[in-house]
């Protein structure tokens, strides 16, 4: 069965949208228009033919409008159209399939399978005694090359007699019904048949694993069944092979081989030879339970693409030629796709005459098989020459156009193109060019669906609409939530783009929604991780496949999930250098005086080798950020507990996972957290930005606190902190803003001193005296690193006017008092600053004492150094951005520290949490193990007090720790006003400051991890 990212059968009945009407209806097409059509004339009539060789030649518009003639020149009885309006309706579906219109697509193939049903039996009205089975076998006609040639056909006859209607009798007469007398009329049935075999193979194309509940298709199966009385040898050789495809309709694989081993070759070709061998070779691409072929395997794959060019070739069925290539060249070794490369060249060359759509695709064919085997040269040459058959005047073919443009990328990244990093190259302008045909196509300036795992993936959302706790449901769901299918690479590259374009956060958003509702906390949890985890790398190029190559190729093998460690056993060449190639890049350098700064030339080719290989027909897992295993909540250890929030549909998904268990719970009204968190920053002074900001006394914001606390974590949840050393929080939108640290940590307090709600105030422990508190942008970060940090340890600061912002002498003092007890440490200005994404490996710790002001318009886009208003740095330097982190050159420092990253937490108005979010997950995915930032900046001597300490800290101990210790440090701290950039003339009055307030403390939160090691299994 060929399966969609990792979905398997299932047996929900999907109610399948029907499509628009037909596109293009309006054409007209004069050498079409001015054939005679006689009144039924031949079934299917000849205006059909004549349709089918401008569909051969490439002109679809015109195509369209030929069958279109055809169909209404075929025969229409009370039951409506007769079985010779088939074959028109399924070309014309076959025209909009190369249109990339899969709503009309779809529309033809229901209505040609709607006339086969209800005209059920007519197979057992044909005469096959005509056909002589003893016939010699003769040699193909067409000598277009030796193999064809060589090719033996089948004799068989341009029509068949059928026998219809029956005798008139007073019984007959009673009965009713259609009244037709004893007739024989020839019909071109096979052509019917080969068109029903046609129907049945697009049909499972486009629905994909869904065709397994495909009634109609269920029912064309039903309605052709082989009469009990035939046994002609040729008859039942037709019909099985025929069927054998109807069998691929409806997920039957086993059977699919069969009938083509039984059938599809009785020792000749037939018409429906090449239709029943590609349906077969489709179902072989899948390989066994893992994905994996054999090398006798891909051989035969091979040998069957070459059988089916010469059987097309030889039955004028050149349209097939190029699919059944296509697919050889995703199974094909190295040895192989020369030979595929050949065949298709061959065959370009050839039929350039017969067939231009079947020239242009054997020779989009020959270039992919060229550039997956690393001929960059012949390569470009057979794109070229594709390019100059494909910009014809009267050749519309934009789904061999997409094509074109999917192996014109990756020559651009063999020629050392990355992906992402030239908006107005080749790269670029091919990727586009594949992006429009698969997720923007456009028929009339209305949008249409023209891939058929995006148009699979719309029916699963609107089918299974408000279908909550169904198993079934939940299977289907989980099977388009994922990565994307190697057999889907191996069949239609540009699909599995489609499918690796896919946003799939929705899905998992569905799938948390079940895992809720049956109170399974640990699939909340795991559902949790994918959702959050996908908000960062649908940011990401192709969706972050690039990311999880890169990790693949930087973090050591022990590290990884058992199918990673799979990949690194069987490896590709090309990755197989990429991976030594990266580790040779990680040995970290001896200490200098100056940092080395790694190679922009060396990290540009990996980047371009890294595209090529996100661009071919390899399985990809996700390591990056890391997933929820289902053992993983079992591993957690005694003390620490994780502590999970996601908004969806204004509510709050919340899990706790400590002692072996996942608890949760749902709290309703998540529009209220906003004003509530606002509140609570304002109460402390954090979100005003003028007047005072101190508060006269710590009463109002406990208050507000506890509220909150008590609205997260209501007594109905179970929730404690009895037991508990560390707790590590995953936020979600405003709760990034919400100082968890503040929290109280008693839910039972005394009697006596309550506020006027009757709260406690005083004698209730904060969590920041009670627990340690970490954070994590998703749960997976929170169990586990994404590894590949450096083992260098010097620190690296980069301070600007940060400790003291009018005082420059005071302020170059702070910073050298903050410094010194680090040994040989790097200290520039954000002017005179290394390219941060790129500093040298002996750099274990990065700390930004400067304001930072995230890119709210593109997340990724977010400068690490800041450049606003610094003499020689007006503008934004590669590989200080977010997104050039998660590029290479791999390996970064273990920990970075953003002290002065302003939010929209120091506001009165919230964001989505987005400026801490990204920041936080983009270094970590890029192999920094700790990450610190600030909710709002502070600077002066508060931030100093902090870091000094973090700086004599970090070299022994986590950044957790350090941090932890310098806020501790903080508030035992007495202050001064003068040196507090943050406060105003509004505070001056204040003859006592305290580093107790949370304006000054609260403000920092810290990256945590329990460091799980990887699961011993797969899940």
């Amino acid at each position: 069965m060929v399966m969609q990212r990792n979905i398997a059968p299932c047996s929900v009945l999907l109610s399948f949208l029907l499509a628009s009407s037909s596109l293009l209806s309006g054409m007209l097409v004069p050498t079409v228009a001015t054939a005679q059509i006689p009144g039924r004339g031949a079934d299917p009539m000849q205006a059909y033919y004549q349709a089918l060789q401008l569909y051969r030649d490439g002109d679809i518009e015109n195509a369209i409008r030929g069958f279109e003639i055809a169909d209404r020149g075929t025969r229409t009885d009370p039951n409506g159209k007769y079985i010779d309006a088939i074959p028109a309706r399924v070309m014309l579906a076959e025209c909009y399939w190369q249109l990339g219109h899969l709503p009309a697509c779809r529309l033809q193939l229901d209505q040609a399978a709607q006339i086969a049903i209800r005209h059920r039996g007519w197979i057992n009205s044909l005469d096959f005694s005509g056909i002589n089975p003893a016939t010699q076998i003769q040699p193909a006609s067409n000598n277009l090359w030796p193999e064809v040639a060589a090719v033996r056909l089948i004799p068989l006859p341009a029509s068949i007699p059928m026998h219809s209607g029956r005798a008139i009798t007073e019984q007959s007469l009673a009965a009713g019904g259609v009244i037709e007398a004893p007739n024989i009329q020839n019909i071109d049935a096979i052509e019917i048949m080969r068109c029903l075999a046609i129907l049945a193979h697009r049909r499972r194309v486009l629905l994909g694993p869904l065709a397994v509940d495909d009634a109609l298709a269920k029912e064309t199966l039903e309605a052709t069944k082989l009469p009990s009385s035939l046994n002609h040898p040729m008859g039942l050789s037709l019909l099985h092979s025929m069927r054998g495809c109807e069998y691929y309709a409806i997920g039957d694989d086993p059977t699919v081989v069969n009938r083509a081993t039984e059938y599809a070759s009785p020792g000749g070709v037939h018409p429906l030879t090449p239709m029943s061998l590609l349906c077969a070779m489709k179902v072989s691409v899948a390989g066994d339970d893992k994905g994996d072929l054999s090398a006798a395997a891909r051989a035969t794959i091979v040998s069957t693409a070459q059988q089916i060019t010469n059987a097309a070739a030889a039955l004028d069925q050149y349209e097939m030629i190029g699919e059944a290539l296509q697919v050889a060249v995703g199974v094909a070794d190295e040895q192989q796709l020369v030979r595929v490369e050949q065949t298709a060249l061959l065959a370009g060359r050839t039929l350039v005459r017969q067939s231009r759509l079947a020239a242009l695709h054997c020779y989009l064919v020959a270039a992919d098989a060229a550039v997956s085997g690393g001929r960059v040269g012949p390569a470009a040459e057979h794109l070229q020459a594709a390019i100059a058959l494909a910009t014809r005047r009267d050749v519309a073919l934009p789904r061999l156009h997409a094509y074109g443009a999917y192996i014109a990328a990756r020559l651009a990244a063999k020629k050392g193109q990355p992906i992402g990093l030239d908006a107005s190259g080749e790269m670029a302008s091919a990727l586009k060019a594949v992006a429009d045909f698969v997720l923007n196509r456009q028929d009339r300036k209305r949008p249409v669906i023209s891939m058929p795992f995006l148009y699979q993936a719309d029916i699963v959302m609107t089918s299974l609409t408000g279908n909550v706790g169904n198993q079934s449901a939940k299977r289907i769901l989980s099977g388009y939530a994922g990565p994307t299918g190697l057999s889907l690479w191996r069949q239609d590259p540009l699909n599995a783009m489609a499918a690796t374009y896919f946003d799939d956060a929705a899905l998992h958003a569905s799938l948390l929604r079940i895992a809720s509702v049956e109170n399974d906390g640990l699939e909340v949890l795991r559902q949790t991780d994918h959702v959050l985890a996908k908000r960062f790398t649908s940011r990401l190029p192709l969706q972050g496949r690039l990311l999880q190559l890169r990790t693949l190729a930087s973090v050591p093998a022990d590290s990884m999930w058992p199918s990673a460690r799979e990949v690194i056993a069987n490896p590709n060449p090309a990755f197989t250098r990429l991976r030594d190639q990266t580790q040779a890049a990680l040995v970290v350098p001896a200490n200098a005086e100056q940092v080395s700064v790694r190679s922009d030339k060396e990290a540009f080719a990996m980047e371009a080798a890294l595209s090529d290989l996100a661009l071919s027909r390899i399985a990809v897992p996700e390591l990056n950020p890391p997933r929820v295993a289902k053992t993983d909540v079992v591993e957690i250890p005694d003390g620490i507990a994780l502590l999970t929030f996601t908004i969806d549909s204004g509510r709050i998904f919340v899990t706790a996972s400590r002692d072996g268990a996942t608890r949760t719970w749902v709290v309703g009204g998540a529009n209220r957290l906003s004003a509530m968190v606002s509140k609570l920053l304002q109460d402390i002074g954090a979100a005003k930005v003028k007047g005072k900001r101190l508060p006269d006394d710590a009463s109002e914001w406990k208050s507000t606190a506890t509220k909150i606390r008590s609205y997260l974590l209501p007594e109905s949840s179970g929730w404690s902190e009895e037991g508990l050393k560390r707790i590590i929080v995953v936020p979600d939108g405003p709760l990034w803003y919400l100082p968890f640290e503040l929290l109280p940590a008693q839910s039972l307090v005394a009697k006596d001193d309550k506020n006027v709600d009757g709260e406690n105030t005083d004698s209730v422990a904060l969590w920041a005296d009670a627990v340690e508190v970490q954070y994590a942008p998703t749960p997976g970060l929170a169990l586990r690193h994404a590894a590949s940090a450096t083992t260098g340890n010097r620190i690296a600061m980069v301070a600007g006017t940060f400790f003291a912002v009018r005082d420059a002498q005071a302020n170059e003092a702070m910073i050298g008092d903050v410094m010194s007890p680090a040994t040989n440490a790097l200290l520039s200005t954000p002017a005179t600053a290394p390219p941060t994404a790129h500093i040298g490996l002996e750099i274990g710790h990065l700390m930004v004492a400067a304001p930072v002001t995230p890119n709210l318009n593109d997340m990724l886009s977010t400068t690490i150094v800041p450049v606003e208003n610094i003499p020689g740095r007006s503008v934004p330097r590669m590989a200080d951005q977010l997104r050039d982190w998660v590029r290479y050159p791999a390996g970064g420092p273990k920990s970075v520290v953003l002290a002065g990253l302003r939010t929209s937490g120091s506001t009165p108005k919230l964001g989505d949490g987005s400026e801490l979010f990204f920041p936080m997950i983009a270094l970590q995915t890029s192999g920094v193990q700790e990450v610190a930032l600030s909710r709002w900046a502070t600077g002066g001597s508060s931030a100093a007090t902090v870091l000094t300490e973090v700086v004599n800290e970090i070299p022994h101990t986590s950044l957790a720790d350090a941090m932890r210790r310098g806020t501790m440090m903080l508030r035992q701290a007495e202050l001064s006003v003068l040196r507090e950039p943050l406060l105003g003339n509004a505070d001056s009055e204040a003859t006592q400051l305290s580093g107790d307030q949370p304006l000054f403390w609260a403000t920092y939160l810290t990256s945590g991890s329990v460091k799980l090691p990887p699961p011993a299994s797969e899940d």
